[in-house]
Formats: C-alpha cells, sequence, structure tokens
C-alpha cells in the first residue's frame, strides 16, 4: 500500500491519520507539487494529493480513500453501522468540504481589510453551528464527534483544526469561548497517537502559510 501525500496538505492529512488509526503499513510518498512524477499522475489524474495505492488500484479524494480504508479494514472501526449515524458522518464531512473550508479558506485569502471582519463573523458563526448541531446534538459525554469512538468526521475536521495556529496568526481566528465542546474536541484530538506522530507544530503552519495568507490582517 502507498500514500501520495503532502505534508502541508490538510486533505492528505486526513488519510495519514485514517492509516494510522488502523495500524496499517504503508509506504509514505511525498509529493514535489512543482515537479509531479508520471507516477503520481497515474494514481491521482486530478494531479492532486492524497492518492492511494492498493493492491495494483488506484484512488484519490480524502474522504473516499477513508471509506475505503475502513470498508477494506474494519478494525478499529470509523464509520458506525447505524444507518442514520452513517449518513450523519456523510452529511457533517460535506458541510467541512462545502461550508466550513470555504469560508475559511475566503477568510485566509482574502486582502482586502474592509471585509475581514465579515469573513471572520462568518467562519465564527460556522463553528458555533458545529457546537450546536454536531457536538451538543451527537457526542453525549464523549470528547469525540459521535460520543466516546473517534470517527471518519473527527479524521475529515481535524486537520484543519491542526493548522488554526496559521489563521491565528495571520487572521486572528480563534475558537469562540461559546463553543466549549469544539475547543475539548481538539484537545482531545491533538493527544491521539496518531495524531501526535505526524503532527507539525504551529511555527511549521506559519511558515508554509506566510505566502498563502501574505500580510497578517488579524484583528
Amino acid at each position: 500500500m502507498e500514500l501520495f501525500t503532502a505534508r502541508v496538505c490538510p486533505y492528505a492529512h486526513r488519510s495519514r491519520l485514517a492509516l494510522l488509526e488502523k495500524g496499517l503499513e504503508f509506504q509514505h510518498t511525498e509529493i514535489d507539487f512543482k515537479n509531479k512524477s508520471v507516477r503520481f499522475l497515474e494514481a491521482s489524474p486530478y494531479g492532486k494529493v492524497p492518492a492511494l495505492v492498493h493492491d495494483g488500484k488506484t484512488l484519490y479524494e480524502s474522504l473516499i480513500i477513508n471509506e475505503y480504508l475502513d470498508e477494506v479494514f474494519p478494525e478499529p472501526q470509523l464509520m458506525p453501522d447505524d444507518p442514520v449515524l452513517k449518513a450523519r458522518v456523510r452529511i457533517w464531512n460535506h458541510y467541512c468540504d462545502e461550508y466550513y473550508t470555504a469560508d475559511q479558506y475566503a477568510l485566509m485569502k482574502n486582502r482586502e481589510s474592509e471585509r475581514h471582519a465579515e469573513l471572520l463573523g462568518k467562519v465564527h458563526d460556522r463553528m458555533r453551528f458545529v457546537e450546536s448541531e454536531g457536538f451538543v446534538k451527537l457526542s453525549g459525554a464523549g470528547p469525540y464527534w459521535l460520543g466516546a469512538e473517534v470517527s471518519l468526521i473527527d479524521l475529515a475536521w481535524y486537520p484543519f483544526f491542526e493548522r488554526l495556529p496559521a489563521w491565528t496568526y495571520y487572521r486572528g481566528l480563534t475558537i469562540p469561548t461559546d463553543c466549549p465542546r469544539l475547543a475539548a474536541w481538539v484537545t482531545a484530538m491533538s493527544e491521539r497517537a496518531s495524531v501526535t506522530d505526524i503532527a507539525n507544530d504551529k511555527d511549521y503552519y506559519i511558515a508554509s502559510y506566510e505566502g498563502y495568507a501574505g500580510e497578517v490582517m488579524a484583528a
């Protein structure tokens, strides 16, 4: 099994976490985006990471890779059996990619100071929605999205919060004080072995996103 990935990419981070949570052995191949190999482009026609090669078959798109891994290697289970909870996983993963990250990256890429407060407020509203509709309704007393056990939702969302120190530095984005469950979840995830094994510190992310964010616009 081989995973094509890039250290800076939160989407590739998702699949590295899934493989580590499963305890699977795999070859980790770091991609140079300025010099993409033929092997990589054969595995990932989009030219994006992550891409997985398993038993000669290729897969790409992080959420699809992670569901595949959970089906082929069912222990420990990361997708619930209950059809409703399974649908909830997919709903929240879709919300992450279509809504939350869209607003977060809009904030990060913005260079117009007069739009900063508006865009920052949108991301805070997304976090509050996660708090009230996600953690409050689904987590019970557990630290993770679906309660006591980690799931594919946690792996889909956490990479964006490991990178939060860069968003804080460049755009002043932090978790609102009225989102205590979200904040506690970030702490719980940061302490998992799969996360600590491949974690990067805030200095790495601040340096990595310098060209992306440009000037500091934290307020």
